[in-house]
């Protein structure tokens, strides 16, 4: 348990302090894409997670940047911070084992075996190998470390969770009834994959729809037996920088039987709420992360909707552990001040001082401060590893994430803004009057339009 209270409290930042590599070098930036060369693609449509993938995980716009060396950034349909994009994403069918290749957009073939079975034999779900197809999540330490060090395994999860958030909406509106897995013995996922430990480890499973009538039809082209390792382009040994204490946090997380599996394991408490497919999928194709607001006031009916739906239960294998506090600068009928939730007022503040505190304590960024409201995951980072164990660090952190990414989708079918944001850690509890650590935080608002010209 110590190697992830270590690595939390290593990875605090102090007030005045930085999350960011400032030596880091524009050249040196991993490439946020895997590259599949010329292997054989397979349409999204084929798969009953491809389209969900297109819409949760796919590119919705390209931009030139001066600041990324002259390229080309595509940005994604999940939030990530520095457009780094640490997350990978494969399926597991009947039929094989696949991975997402967003650039192109295809399903790229790995293994031709039924792929669900052996992970349903990792996870110790049996209900696993019965699933439509099985959407496996995996992280990049090495992408978001470049910027944010060690930190940057924190990252990684957010990352996910934004990611999961997107796609447990979206199955749940077309009648999949996802189940999303924090517990499996990681090992065993991991080598299916054909993935790195080191530099590429499992981070989730989410079961998608039963078997019957979901199974795609390929042809026989895709049965080719393929080396275990090709199309992975992991990075060649040694090459990625080590981050030790997060590589610590990781290993003494990890789960190495299904016992243990078994024994971490609580049962899903609710499903997915189920929301609007078509207003999904264009309110997460317009969702960027909003760096400007008018200083206006948001209706507090339809922020109690929004946070409502953000508080909902994720229908996983472990349970709540995060709380959400909010901000309150400028709602209607609110005065401002600190509340829970459900928008029962815990301290009422000045308006202009809470914004200045809020701020401050976002790394002195201005659109926190200029927001109607920010919403703050925490959580007792001591008593989550008490009651779950190491692996409950992981899932505090994804299940920030994915409530995270709720309130920034649900912001965008409302017409508002939002964007996600880190924060000096203990400035964020000393606002908050909390022993609670921050997890993550997002900004909701009145966005600024910008001007045609």
């Amino acid at each position: 348990m110590s190697a992830v209270l270590d690595y939390h409290r290593a990875t605090n930042v102090a007030a005045y302090g930085t999350d960011e590599d400032e030596a880091r070098m524009v050249d040196t930036r991993p490439s946020p894409f895997k590259d599949y060369g010329d292997a054989e693609r397979l349409p999204l449509e084929g798969s009953l997670a491809g389209p969900l993938l297109q819409d949760a995980a796919g590119i919705v716009r390209s931009q030139s940047r001066r600041d990324y060396g002259g390229g080309t950034i595509h940005w994604r349909a999940y939030s990530s911070a520095g457009a780094l994009y640490p997350i990978e994403t494969y399926v597991a069918a009947a039929d094989g084992l696949f991975a997402f290749d967003v650039m192109t957009p295809a399903l790229v073939p790995l293994r031709r075996h039924d792929a669900r079975q052996a992970i349903a034999e990792a996870s110790a779900e049996p209900e696993l190998g019965d699933a439509g197809a099985v959407v496996v999540v995996t992280g990049l330490h090495e992408r978001t470390g470049w910027k944010y060090l060690e930190r940057g395994y924190r990252h990684v999860w957010w990352d996910a969770g934004t990611l999961l958030a997107n796609l447990l909406a979206l199955a749940a509106a077309v009648g999949l009834e996802p189940r999303l897995y924090a517990g499996f013995v990681d090992r065993e996922v991991n080598e299916l994959l054909g993935a790195n430990r080191t530099d590429e480890y499992t981070l989730a499973l989410l079961a998608l729809g039963e078997v019957a009538g979901t199974l795609p039809e390929w042809g026989p082209s895709h049965s080719r037996d393929r080396p275990k390792h090709a199309f992975l382009d992991s990075p060649l040994p040694g090459t990625v920088p080590p981050y030790p204490l997060a590589a610590a946090a990781h290993e003494t997380s990890s789960f190495t039987d299904a016992d243990e599996v078994r024994e971490w394991r609580t049962p899903a408490a609710a499903s997915e709420p189920k929301l609007d497919r078509d207003a999904l999928v264009d309110a997460i194709r317009r969702r960027r992360s909003v760096r400007r607001y008018a200083q206006a006031p948001l209706p507090a009916d339809e922020l109690r909707k929004l946070l409502s739906w953000s508080e909902a239960p994720i229908p996983a294998d472990a349970p709540s552990v995060v709380r959400q506090v909010v901000t309150v600068a400028a709602v209607d009928g609110l005065e401002p001040g600190i509340y829970d939730a459900e928008l029962r007022l815990l301290a009422p503040r000045d308006e202009q001082e809470l914004r200045s505190a809020v701020g401050f304590a976002a790394m002195e960024q201005e659109h926190p401060r200029d927001a109607a409201v920010n919403v703050f995951q925490v959580g007792n980072i001591d008593s989550i590893v008490a009651r779950l164990g190491p692996r409950g660090y992981r899932w505090a952190q994804l299940e920030a994430g994915i409530r995270a990414g709720r309130l920034q989708v649900g912001a965008f079918i409302r017409g508002w803004g939002a964007a996600a944001s880190t924060f000096f850690d203990d400035e964020v509890s000393k606002l908050l009057d909390t022993a609670d650590s921050p997890l993550l935080m997002v900004a909701i608002g009145v966005r600024i339009q910008r001007m045609a010209a």
